[in-house]
């Protein structure tokens, strides 16, 4: 039998084994696909639509169209693309909807054009977790400030409207950009799961990164910061970073295992 709760929500077996904090009253989350009221999601420099299964050809022909330039390089590290047609893209879409992939997608959209998409995987409603993921950005979003705001709006919408205790993001480590991406926005590295899988005939390793809920209010803050006009010139060029050492309070304790 478990002793009581102490002071700082540890609490001990008989055995003196230590477990996790307590965490009273929880239950489960939503699905983000289930809220109408946020399949738009609205930021400052662009908005990220929900795809549906009745989403416009037109749509799905303008982000086919936006990938056209760089498919060559841009779908290396997924396991999926190039297409060779936009049927073929299509279809690809859809699946993603399948109820096996656990999958939420949205279309980011800038000057009303669809230039990327961006997804929720691992929804894991039970326990409060949720993957970002299938972060595909084309030419004309890479690097840009539509493309944090992107991210940021999933990581609000998941841990602010949705409550969500994690969020986390993974990528092949070889693909560098996804990878300082994810530091960059505060996701704090956890490890790599080697052999992982098997990616168009090739071994792929896997990295982790998260951020948890207790560390959000100090990311949210620092990405406001760098997203706010007045951090740009009239040249649109940043004024400031992002500290990639700085924004996640994470970075800077270390957890020892052995106390």
């Amino acid at each position: 039998m478990a002793q009581p709760i102490s002071d700082n929500d540890t609490m001990k077996f008989k055995i003196n084994q230590p477990v996790g904090d307590a965490v009273p009253n929880w239950t489960a989350r939503v699905n983000p696909s289930t809220k109408p009221e946020y399949h738009i999601l609205y930021g400052q420099y662009c908005r990220l639509e929900l795809f549906t299964p009745t989403t416009s050809s037109s749509a799905i022909q303008q982000l086919y169209d936006a990938f056209k330039p760089t498919e060559q390089t841009h779908f290396t590290y997924l396991y999926y693309g190039p297409f060779e047609t936009v049927d073929e893209f299509t279809q690809f879409l859809h699946t993603l909807l399948g109820p096996s992939n656990n999958t939420v997608v949205y279309f980011i959209i800038v000057n009303e054009i669809v230039v990327g998409f961006i997804t929720y995987l691992r929804v894991n409603e039970n326990h409060g977790s949720i993957e970002i993921g299938h972060v595909n950005f084309s030419q004309q979003l890479a690097r840009t400030r539509q493309a944090t705001e992107a991210s940021f709006l999933l990581m609000k919408y998941a841990f602010d409207t949705l409550g969500y205790r994690r969020v986390e993001w993974t990528c092949d480590p070889l693909n560098r950009k996804s990878y300082r991406a994810s530091l960059r926005l505060g996701f704090q590295y956890e490890g790599t799961w080697l052999k992982m899988r098997i990616c168009k005939g090739r071994s792929t390793d896997l990295s982790w990164f998260s951020i948890v809920d207790d560390e959000w209010p100090h990311v949210k803050h620092e990405i406001q910061r760098w997203l706010n006009p007045t951090n740009f010139d009239t040249n649109g060029q940043q004024l400031t970073t992002l500290n990639s050492a700085q924004i996640n309070p994470r970075s800077k304790r270390t957890t020892d295992l052995n106390q």
